[in-house]
C-alpha cells in the first residue's frame, strides 16, 4: 500500500508540475534564457520548453558544458562552434540531428 501511494505521489507530481532537464553549465543556461527557452539561471529548464526545438545556435558563447542537450529531442541542427573550452558533447540521444557544427 505504501509503495502504491509513493508511486502515485511521484507520478502525479511529475505529471502536474512538469519535468525538468538539468543544465549545469551556466553559460548554456544563459543562452537558453536569451533564446526564450528559460527564464532564470537555476540549473534546470522545463523539458517541454526545449523538446520541440529544431535549431540551436550556440556559436561563441564560452560554453564549457552542454549537459542537457540530450533532451532537445527534435533538434536537427546544432551549432556549438567556437566554444573553445567545450571538450566533449554527447549527441547520441539527438536522433533527429542532421547538422552538427562543433
Amino acid at each position: 500500500m505504501k509503495a502504491t501511494l509513493l508511486f502515485l505521489s511521484v507520478f502525479l507530481s511529475t505529471s502536474l508540475f512538469g519535468q525538468y532537464t538539468q543544465i549545469p553549465g551556466s553559460n548554456f543556461e544563459e543562452a537558453l534564457i536569451n533564446l526564450g527557452y528559460d527564464d532564470v539561471i537555476d540549473g534546470q529548464v522545463l523539458t517541454s520548453n526545449i523538446s520541440g526545438v529544431t535549431e540551436l545556435n550556440l556559436y561563441e558563447l564560452d560554453i564549457v558544458d552542454l549537459t542537457g542537450i540530450e533532451d532537445f529531442t527534435a533538434l536537427t541542427e546544432l551549432n556549438c562552434s567556437a566554444n573553445y573550452n567545450l571538450s566533449s558533447i554527447d549527441v547520441s540521444q539527438n536522433t533527429a540531428l542532421m547538422v552538427l557544427d562543433c
